[in-house]
Parts: C-alpha cells; structure tokens; sequence
C-alpha cells in the first residue's frame, strides 16, 4: 500500500529524507555540546573556584547578594570560564547573545533551565527576564525562550 505511494510522490520521499539527515545533525551537535558542556570546569584554572559556587545555592539568582558572591568566589575562574565555553553570551564580548548560532543559543537556554535546579528558588521564567535585562535582549526572544522552555517540557521538571 504505501510503496506506490512512495513512487508517486518520490520528490517529497527523497525530501523527507534529507530533512530527516540534517535533523539528525542537529541532534548529534547537541548531543556533542552536552558531552563537551562545561568540561573547563574541571581545569586547573577552574576546579577549585567551581567546587566553592556550592555556596551559592541559598542565593536568589540575580539577586545583589547573588552578584557580589560569584564575582568574590569565582572571580578568574569565571573570566577563564566564559572565555572557554561559547554557551555563555559574556564569550561574546561585543555581541553576546547575537553572536551565538541556534544550537548554542539552546544550549545556554538548557544551562540557564538547569542552573535554576541549583537554587532553592530557582525558576527559569524568572531567569528569563532576569537575564532579559542583563544581557539586553528583546521581548520577542524572552517570548521564544518561553515557548521552547514548554516545547521541552522543562518547566515542569524538577
């Protein structure tokens, strides 16, 4: 039954296959940025400022606490941080977020959603807005950062 289909509309089957190819890239990328994501944080430059952000957990992200506390236990190691990892907008010193493609940007969307499980109040609707302002992106990409936190059923996760 469904070969002659394939046989008449042999145009949209050969389509459909290379649509079905180039997801699959997109899916082994991602699945390399997981594998790869924060790996710096086990360097010499890195480790021992990282093992100290535990502390942080009873800090309101974004909060002025927040700020003063990265900056004081991570310092270098955060400058060294963002400098090797292109999931942060800070990597992109005159286009931050701008300057990302598509699959880093959901990337950092990911990081920021799992950042929020480190936090008691952690929430990344909040994160959103919060990281709206501080980075300067507009209400358009805050509404889309939204809509693929529910697309990935993210907010529901714990």
């Amino acid at each position: 039954m469904i070969l002659p289909l394939i046989k008449t509309h042999w145009g949209t089957t050969v389509h459909k296959w290379h649509v079905f190819r180039f997801m699959l890239k997109v899916c082994i990328l991602l699945m390399w940025k997981a594998i790869k994501h924060d790996l710096s944080k086990y360097s010499k430059d890195e480790a021992s400022a990282f093992t100290k952000a535990g502390r942080l957990k009873n800090l309101t992200y974004g909060s002025d606490e927040y700020k003063l506390q990265i900056r004081e236990l991570l310092g270098p190691a955060l400058d060294h941080h963002y400098e090797h990892n292109a999931h942060h907008p800070e990597h992109y010193k005159r286009l931050g977020i701008d300057g990302m493609d598509l699959l880093t940007e959901i990337e950092m969307l990911v990081d920021w959603r799992a950042a929020t499980l480190r936090h008691k109040d952690g929430n990344i609707g909040r994160s959103i807005i919060i990281n709206q302002e501080r980075f300067g992106y507009d209400s358009r990409r805050a509404r889309r950062y939204h809509r693929t936190i529910e697309a990935l059923n993210l907010e529901l996760e714990n």
